[in-house]
């Protein structure tokens, strides 16, 4: 089985991106390149934003979908739904709800990923209970647990030699989308997940850097006390090809892509019964 997916070129450009993927690690200086086999997957994660036209092979999409069941979820709550999006038609307005990305029209598999208390609300119903959490643990818990399913997908898509590419251009659009998919109150769109055979003409030959592990990791308590240096080490981690900030600016910035969200998901919450009250 797995000869056949690398005798049919399943895998593009691994050789070349796990060489990638080891002058990286050492360059940071953050882990051994002796990455253990079954750890691979984590060390050479990328975004894929282009796929051949192809369907995944028969089977693949339930183990991608039962690894993401296996999920963690909070007090067994499954507060998350899934919708995967078959409908042609559909899936095109989606895309361009998403900022245009071909991407999701190309990909062999697009899932809208959401936050559910809906289903946990009628289900305390049924019992005849009375609903007791508020919306501001429903939307912390209930996407945190969306989460955890959507990246046991990825992860199980990627061992299987597939490419995945999350989509937050979703919350451009949320309350459109949550209309576009007839969602109820109580489950609001995240984000999206494409799923597809890599195209190895546009794979990406390098994996992204990621933050020095002593900005993000401590010991027992928060160092706040960030010197300039320490700050600057993440820039130049960051930065091998275009400053860092750049990106910072142009979302995390005043007049950024993130402030401009800020009312499109306050309406969005609104509309589908999730504002903090």
């Amino acid at each position: 089985y797995m000869a056949l997916r690398q005798s049919t070129n399943f895998f593009p450009g691994f050789c070349q991106g796990w060489r990638s993927v080891k002058g990286l690690l050492r360059m940071n200086e953050w882990i051994s390149d002796d990455v253990p086999p079954a750890l691979a997957v984590f060390a050479g994660h990328r975004s894929v934003r282009f796929f051949r036209p192809e369907p995944l092979a028969a089977g693949d999409l339930d183990w991608i979908v039962e690894a993401g069941r296996r999920a963690p979820t909070d007090a067994q709550g499954h507060m998350y739904a899934l919708l995967r999006i078959t409908d042609t038609a559909l899936r095109d307005r989606l895309a361009t709800l998403c900022a245009n990305q071909q991407h999701i029209r190309e990909a062999a598999e697009f899932f809208v990923v959401c936050l559910d208390v809906y289903r946990l609300q009628r289900l305390v119903a049924l019992r005849g209970g009375e609903w007791g959490m508020r919306e501001r643990i429903s939307l912390l818990y209930g996407a945190t647990d969306a989460t955890m399913v959507a990246q046991n997908m990825v992860v199980a898509a990627e061992a299987l030699g597939y490419g995945t590419c999350y989509i937050g251009a979703v919350q451009n659009s949320t309350g459109l989308i949550a209309a576009a998919l007839k969602l109820p109150e109580g489950v609001l769109p995240l984000y999206g997940l494409c799923i597809g055979v890599i195209d190895p003409v546009h794979y990406p030959p390098t994996i992204k850097p990621r933050l020095p592990r002593e900005l993000c990791f401590f010991e027992n308590s928060y160092p706040a006390d960030f010197t300039d240096d320490q700050l600057e080490s993440g820039y130049a981690a960051m930065s091998p090809k275009r400053d860092w900030y750049e990106s910072l600016s142009l979302y995390f910035a005043k007049g950024g892509t993130m402030e401009k969200r800020e009312p499109v998901m306050a309406h969005a919450w609104q509309q589908q019964g999730l504002e903090p009250g």
